[in-house]
């Protein structure tokens, strides 16, 4: 009697919990200034797609005269714009990111990279001539960062993974349980010079 009485509690809590897994969130209709969507609704259900156009003059922010955007859980996959036809498209800056500019001489952008990059050759800005960008500025790893930390016996890095750090970037070791840092050497590591000093070693 109580196999068969778990056994309803089951079914009935089992499609509830895939209910759960499985809802994602709607998407509101984007603000679109100066176009139009296809199909135009209040809400738009999870993994729907809508199309956009822009109007005389004017162009989507992504490649083509049209464009197409999707709802991903509650946010667009790109969200939907329409830039002056004679801008150029927002580029993508590899290890780095923008701010745009504008004056006389026309639309610019000026290029930060993250940290442990720096720019190649001094170039930190980029003007739009003929929907075009000139030569996009490129964020190359600094001389002075380091790699990811080396991997040691029985320790883990208690920090988010990264792929490069800045110079003087500090990362913790943990010695799992059992082990403790051997010699004189700590558990704080510390990038100079693009090598890391004083990685430890855990011993039982």
């Amino acid at each position: 009697m109580c196999v068969s009485y778990l056994g309803f509690v089951f079914l009935i809590w089992f499609p509830g919990v895939l209910h759960a897994q499985s809802a994602a969130e709607p998407c509101p209709a984007p603000v679109l200034n100066g176009g139009y969507l296809v199909p135009k609704q209040d809400t738009y259900p999870d993994k729907t797609a809508v199309t956009y156009a822009c109007d005389n003059g004017l162009k989507p922010a992504v490649e083509g005269w049209w464009a197409t955007s999707t709802c991903q859980n509650g946010r667009w996959s790109h969200e939907p714009q329409c830039i002056d036809e004679n801008y150029c498209l927002p580029p993508t800056i590899t290890n780095g990111k923008y701010t745009e500019n504008r004056n006389v001489q026309g639309q610019t952008i000026d290029i930060t990279c993250n940290e442990g990059y720096e720019v190649k050759d001094r170039l930190i800005t980029a003007t739009c001539i003929n929907q075009t960008w000139s030569s996009l500025p490129v964020c190359e790893r600094s001389n002075n960062a380091c790699v990811e930390p080396p991997q040691i016996p029985h320790a883990v890095i208690l920090e988010r993974y990264q792929e490069v750090f800045a110079a003087n970037s500090r990362v913790r070791y943990g010695c799992k349980t059992g082990y403790t840092p051997n010699g004189r050497n700590t558990e704080i590591v510390t990038c100079s010079s693009g090598q890391w000093n004083g990685v430890p070693t855990c011993r039982k």
